[in-house]
C-alpha cells in the first residue's frame, strides 16, 4: 500500500509542476494596409496556398543558420500557417482591391470566378539577424488559360529576433507579397 501512495504522490507532484508551466505565447498573423485599386475586376478564386513543409507546426520556425532551422515552445501560432496565411491573404487582397470579390476556391463564395489564383510559399521565417524573408511562387489562371509561375521574394527587418517583433514583420510581408498580387491581378 504504501508503494502505491508513493506513486500517487509522485504523479501528483509531477502533474502540479506540469501546471506551473509556462503557458506559450499565442501570435497571428494580421491584414496590413495596402494602397486601395478601386477599379472593379473580375472576381477571383484563391485554390491553392500550399506552405512549405517545415512551417507546418505550432511553433514560429526562424533559420539559425542557411542549415539548421529554430523554434520556441513558448512562442507559437494562435492557428495552422495552411489556414492562416490565406486567411490573410484574402483580407489583404480585399482590402486592397475593395470592388472586387475575392474567396478561397474551396468555400464556395466564389462559383463564378473567372480567374484563379495559385500560390506556394517556399519560405516564411527570420534569418538569424531578425530579417523575416518571404519567398513564393504565384500564378494566375484562367478557366481557359494556364498562367505562368511568378517568384516573390520580400525581406522585412524586424526589431529583434522574439515573436513580438517578428511577427509583425510576417504580416508586412505578407502585405508586400498582396500589393504585387494586387497590381496583377488589376492588370498592372
Amino acid at each position: 500500500m504504501r508503494r502505491w501512495t508513493g506513486i500517487a504522490l509522485l504523479l501528483l507532484a509531477l502533474t502540479a509542476a506540469g501546471c506551473n508551466s509556462p503557458q506559450p505565447e499565442l501570435f497571428t498573423l494580421a491584414e496590413s494596409a495596402g494602397t486601395p485599386i478601386e477599379r472593379p475586376l473580375a472576381p477571383v478564386a484563391l485554390r491553392d496556398v500550399n506552405i512549405a513543409k517545415y512551417l507546418d507546426r505550432p511553433q514560429i520556425v526562424s533559420h539559425r543558420t542557411a542549415y539548421e532551422l529554430a523554434y520556441s515552445d513558448s512562442e507559437r501560432w494562435g492557428e495552422a500557417m495552411d489556414e492562416m496565411v490565406p486567411r490573410v491573404l484574402i483580407e489583404d487582397l480585399t482590402q486592397r482591391l475593395p470592388t472586387t470579390r475575392i474567396a478561397a476556391a474551396a468555400s464556395g463564395m466564389v462559383p463564378e470566378a473567372e480567374r484563379i489564383l495559385i500560390v506556394n510559399i517556399d519560405r516564411f521565417d527570420a534569418d538569424p539577424d531578425g530579417t523575416v524573408v518571404l519567398e513564393a511562387r504565384w500564378s494566375l489562371r484562367t478557366e481557359l488559360r494556364a498562367g505562368t509561375f511568378e517568384a516573390t521574394r520580400i525581406v522585412v527587418p524586424a526589431k529583434s529576433i522574439r515573436a513580438v517583433d517578428l511577427v509583425p514583420a510576417m504580416s508586412a510581408g505578407l502585405g508586400q507579397f498582396s500589393d504585387q498580387l494586387a497590381r496583377a491581378l488589376a492588370g498592372g
